[in-house]
This record gives structure tokens, C-alpha cells and sequence, in this order.
């Protein structure tokens, strides 16, 4: 009799045990993320959650950019989120309109504790956080270039016999110009320019814009626009010199050949386009 009460009280036991072990497996737990993957571009963002994901508590409802906080310290831009509801994927576009050194990261939290749900209802808890692999570093015009022949604007050969160009553009915003005219086969150049800049990416292509305060050889105001093209590497750059003149500056929307309200393309020709290649070490 003895043995069979032990057995009886070592089968409740399992009972119990297997009952809670398996309550266990299945309860209900709050959404979490899962993964995050930047493209090569900077240009979009791929969140993984760890089951399907709702805005609201009845299992509607797409995610959108009111639901989540994205961080990017130390850059400027804007995002836009694309979720289906019932998706355990979420993709942020993001627009940078600045330069990425290629150490910032993007950082992803949900808004609130009342912003997203899995398909019980249950919300993800606001301190879930999530964070990427650094950008692809993006310097825009930073660094050094050099033109020559014809890369050197129609308009510079044609009325100030410029020959060459060497320009800087330097991380702390200031620039460096030296202008070597035809015929000089010194190094010092016979003109140069000095200043400070400010670069803006557009939302048209890969266009940014440019103003440019120029300090030497006499102070003067530049507006303009250009374009890293690649493969290979080479800097589109069209400005125009709007302090002291009627000059009217390009714009994204116009895009190249746009200076002046078109008039400096003669013959199919821009004039005003000067084009460099990066100087590398």
C-alpha cells in the first residue's frame, strides 16, 4: 500500500511538473526585435521582429513612422517606415542630407509602450532597443580633387584661360581653390580662393547643394549644386557667383546645365560644368 501511494504521489508530481513546464512554453511573451540590416547605400533599413506585429491591440493595423524612434546621432535626416500588418518585417527608408563619417549607427525603439503588438494584443515593451553596424561612410565633396583639360569648364578656359584646378574642401566646413591659368608651369598658382562652405543632400537623385562664402582673393557668395558620379569617381560641380551679379544658381530640380536658367548650355555644351577627380593618398 505504502508503494503504491508514493507511486500515485510521484505520478502528481509529473503531472504538475509537465503542466507548468509546458504553461511555460506557452505563454504569451511581448514582441521583441530580432535583427536590424543597413543597406550598402545608407538608403534603407531592415528590422526583423521575433513573431508578426500589429499597431493596434485587435491585430490591425501597419506599422508606421509615428510607432517608432530612430536615432542617428550626429546626422541629419528624415524616415519613412513600410510595414504590412501581420509582418514580422519592417523596412525604414531613410533620407540623409548630411555626411556619414561611416561610425554613426541607427539606433530603433518602439514610440511608446502602446505603439506596437503581436497578435494577442500583447505590446512590445518601450525599452526594447535596437541598434545597427555603422554606416557607409558618405564625405559628399570632403576631400581632395584636381581638374585639368577637359575637365576644366568651358566658361573658365574661354574668359579667364584657366589651365587647372586643385580644390580642398575640408572637414571643419573651410576650402582651399588654387587656380593654375594656362601657360603657368610653376607650382604656384595664380589664384587662390579661400572660404567656408555648407552641403545639403537633396531628395533629387544624388544631387547636394552647396553655398559657398568665399573670404579670398575678395569676399563673395556662391550657390551652386553637384554630384559624386562612381565607376569611374568623378565630381559634377556647378556653381554660380550670386553676390554683385544677377546670376541665378542651379537647382536639383534642374539639375545640371540649370545655372542661369539654361543659357550657359550653348550647342549642347555646359558651360559652366566643371568635373574633378578625387586625389587619393
Amino acid at each position: 500500500m505504502k508503494n503504491k501511494s508514493l507511486l500515485w504521489i510521484a505520478i502528481v508530481l509529473l503531472g504538475i511538473i509537465g503542466f507548468t513546464s509546458c504553461s511555460d512554453e506557452t505563454e504569451n511573451k511581448s514582441p521583441i526585435f530580432e535583427s536590424i540590416e543597413v543597406s550598402d547605400d545608407n538608403k534603407t533599413v531592415t528590422v526583423t521582429f521575433s513573431e508578426p506585429v500589429y499597431a493596434n491591440t485587435d491585430g490591425t493595423g501597419n506599422i508606421e513612422s509615428g510607432d517608432i524612434k530612430v536615432t542617428i546621432t550626429g546626422v541629419d535626416f528624415t524616415f519613412d517606415v513600410t510595414h504590412t500588418a501581420g509582418s514580422a518585417t519592417m523596412t525604414i527608408a531613410l533620407t540623409i542630407t548630411s555626411i556619414t563619417e561611416g561610425d554613426e549607427i541607427v539606433t530603433v525603439e518602439p514610440a511608446s509602450a502602446t505603439s506596437i503588438y503581436d497578435a494577442d494584443g500583447k505590446p512590445m515593451e518601450a525599452t526594447e532597443i535596437l541598434t545597427s553596424e555603422s554606416l557607409t561612410q558618405d564625405l559628399g565633396i570632403i576631400g581632395e580633387w584636381y581638374s585639368v583639360g577637359d575637365n576644366v569648364a568651358t566658361l573658365l578656359v574661354a574668359y579667364f584661360s584657366v589651365d587647372s584646378i586643385y580644390a580642398a574642401f575640408y572637414d571643419d566646413y573651410k576650402y582651399l581653390v588654387e587656380q593654375f591659368n594656362i601657360g603657368n608651369t610653376s607650382s604656384t598658382p595664380d589664384v587662390i580662393y579661400t572660404g567656408t562652405f555648407v552641403i545639403e543632400k537633396s531628395t533629387v537623385d544624388e544631387i547636394w547643394t552647396i553655398d559657398l562664402t568665399q573670404e579670398l582673393p575678395f569676399a563673395a557668395t556662391s550657390v551652386g549644386i553637384y554630384e559624386i558620379k562612381t565607376s569611374p569617381e568623378v565630381l559634377w560641380y556647378e556653381v554660380v557667383q550670386t553676390s554683385g551679379t544677377q546670376n541665378i544658381p542651379p537647382t536639383p530640380e534642374g539639375g545640371f546645365g540649370s545655372s542661369n536658367g539654361g543659357t550657359l548650355v550653348i550647342d549642347g555644351v555646359n558651360w559652366n560644368l566643371q568635373k574633378f577627380i578625387r586625389i587619393t593618398e
